[in-house]
C-alpha cells in the first residue's frame, strides 16, 4: 500500500478514533462514539453476511471434502 493511499485511510478514521502521541507513558488510542457505532455496525454486517452465506459456505465445504 503507498503511503498516500495509508495516510487517506488513517484522515478517514479521524472521527472514529482518538489518538494521543507517546511519551514516558506511551501512546495510545481510543474509539469516538462515532466509533464505536461504526464498529458495531461492521460487527453487524459481518454477521448479516455470514448468515446470508451459511448455507452456500456448507456447501463448498462438503464439495472440497468430497
Amino acid at each position: 500500500m503507498s503511503y498516500m493511499k495509508a495516510w487517506s485511510l488513517v484522515q478517514t478514521m479521524k472521527p472514529l478514533v482518538l489518538m494521543s502521541r507517546g511519551g514516558q507513558s506511551g501512546g495510545g488510542a481510543q474509539l469516538t462514539a462515532t466509533g464505536r457505532k461504526a464498529l458495531a455496525l461492521y460487527q453487524k454486517m459481518e454477521r448479516d453476511c455470514f448468515r446470508a452465506s451459511e448455507s452456500s459456505w456448507k456447501k463448498l465445504q462438503q464439495l472440497l471434502q468430497s
